[in-house]
């Protein structure tokens, strides 16, 4: 179910409420049980401070796809300088 905010017009707190698309909030203020609220537009989306997120998502693969690059070349350089002998 989606989130909605709602702002109550009489002690004038904002407030999310749960509830399905097709229906209104019929519920009452959470914070001073009053039934007069009405919805307000959503700063959801506006609360995620994007400055903490540096590296892009695709610079974090390719720095993961080279490390394991670099380990499995590493590895096979180990295996391959081992002498395996036959029973």
């Amino acid at each position: 179910m989606p989130i909605y905010e709602y702002q109550c017009l009489d002690c004038e707190k904002v407030f999310n409420a749960f509830h399905s698309m097709s229906k209104d909030y019929e519920g009452t203020c959470g914070f001073c049980e009053s039934d007069n609220v009405e919805k307000v537009v959503s700063t959801i989306g506006s609360k995620v401070d994007k400055s903490k997120f540096k590296a892009k998502t695709g610079d974090v693969v390719k720095t993961h796809i080279e490390s394991a690059k670099a380990e499995i070349a590493k590895e096979k350089k180990k295996l391959k300088s081992k002498v395996y002998e036959n029973d």
